[in-house]
């Protein structure tokens, strides 16, 4: 064990992954302590309406550049990347005051459809954290595309710290989710402040490549984000936000709450490493198909040193994390401990292959990739309605656990798989133009 560990650090790949990492560790961890006291200060039912904001948010943001922030790290040309970042701004500008005129005429039938009145308020915030979130994750792969992770990394802190602080001192001085929702929001808004000012500090010069022709042509030229990319998404946050929608609906508001604290705290710390891994290796792979190189070897690896590292602590919680989460939540927070338990294998599932999600991006497979996730909503759907039927909030989160993790255990196969039959013969740039086929 230790010696693959040793491996792991001597490993360039890794280190560039631990470089974008360490600058965040101090903020997750900072966010974890906050919580602590969150935990003491916010109810159940403050969570369960936060869950419903940031599970709505989760489907709205998919709409806010229409997937073209991943085709930003595609081209070979530093003028055309600059042009899709531009059309993604656009996009996320219009999506946002569409939404607008969605939430003013139909506020009423959302709540009610929810199950949640409270939640009426916050809905007219939901356009703003769209057009922040789409403008922040474009920003961060352009940001990639230059593989300037420190200033990934300090967007991430001051995201994270923004959202804390600000939880915190609202929750002090105001009753209700208030706090929670205005802290995502002020986090979202000094994230993107902080890419906004380091790129035009550094690239003024490039906002005179912008042309509307150029971005134009472009859309059609990566036209598979929007056509396939976009409704994946679209189809995989919606199935990740069923738990938080089901259980205010037909339970309760606390047990949507209860729901959003385990997953939240047991989802934060796996997706910071997965998102930083996924960030890393993308750039690096698109750059080796540039390269007409294989990647084959280097996919293997990633899985079994991420299995090697993450399994004993992933037991380990398994075994204790009731106990884990009452000693430093508090007791009433304990069975939020255990749908965590239940969530576990799905997590550390999401662990392995999250990071290799843009493979089916490479070798235009978008569209299996699609049928993939709607096969993994309907799945989900039908063990939470079990769980309904039953009246049973364990087992319609064991049957949404257990048939997420076979199906994204058959992407992680399938991934390997689409490796394999693909040796180099190409750049990326023209595997990923626009077809009918």
């Amino acid at each position: 064990m230790i010696r693959a560990l040793r491996n792991i650090w001597e490993n360039d790949f890794f280190k560039n992954v631990a470089t974008l990492i360490s600058g965040t560790t101090f903020a997750q961890a900072f966010s974890i302590v906050i919580y602590i006291f969150l935990s003491r200060i916010y109810t159940v039912e403050d969570f369960g309406v936060f869950g419903l904001y940031m599970n709505i948010l989760n489907i709205t943001i998919i709409f806010s550049t229409a997937k073209y922030e991943l085709a930003i790290l595609l081209p070979k040309s530093d003028r055309e990347s600059v042009n899709l970042l531009g059309l993604s701004g656009i996009i996320s500008v219009v999506v946002s005051l569409l939404l607008l005129l969605i939430v003013i005429p139909f506020n009423g039938q959302i709540c009610k459809l929810l199950g949640n009145e409270e939640l009426s308020t916050w809905l007219y915030f939901i356009p703003l954290s769209t057009l922040l979130v789409g403008l922040f994750t474009s920003f961060r792969n352009y940001s990639n595309r230059e593989k300037r992770y420190k200033l990934i990394a300090g967007a991430n802190i001051g995201q994270s710290l923004g959202n804390s602080l600000m939880k915190l001192l609202l929750g002090l001085m105001i009753a209700g989710a208030t706090g929670l929702i205005f802290g995502v929001i002020f986090g979202q808004l000094i994230g993107f402040l902080v890419f906004f000012a380091i790129q035009i500090r550094f690239n003024r010069h490039k906002a005179g490549w912008l042309r509307l022709s150029e971005m134009r042509r472009l859309g059609k030229q990566y036209s598979l984000f929007p056509k396939y990319n976009m409704w994946q998404g679209l189809i995989n946050n919606f199935s990740g936000a069923l738990p938080v929608f089901i259980f205010s609906s037909f339970f309760s508001t606390a047990i949507a709450g209860i729901y959003t604290f385990g997953y939240m705290i047991l989802y934060r710390p796996v997706s910071l490493v997965a998102n930083a891994f996924y960030q890393v290796m993308f750039q690096r792979f698109v750059e080796k198909q540039h390269q007409e190189a294989y990647i084959l070897d280097e996919v293997k690896l990633f899985i079994k040193r991420t299995f090697q590292v993450l399994i004993i602590p992933f037991i380990l919680m398994g075994f204790f994390a009731p106990q884990v989460f009452g000693f430093i939540f508090g007791s009433d927070w304990v069975e939020a401990g255990r749908y965590a338990q239940i969530l576990l294998p799905w997590i550390f599932m999401v662990s392995l292959v999250m990071p290799l999600s843009f493979i089916p991006d490479l070798y235009k497979k978008q569209r299996v990739a699609m049928i993939i996730d709607g096969i993994k909503m309907v799945a989900r759907l039908a063990g939470l309605v079990v769980g309904v039927i039953t009246d049973s909030v364990y087992l319609g989160l064991i049957l949404y656990s257990g048939l997420s993790t076979l199906v994204i255990s058959y992407s992680l196969i399938w991934y390997i798989r689409l490796v394999k039959s693909h040796p180099p013969a190409g750049n990326a740039e023209s595997i990923l133009k626009s077809s009918n086929g």
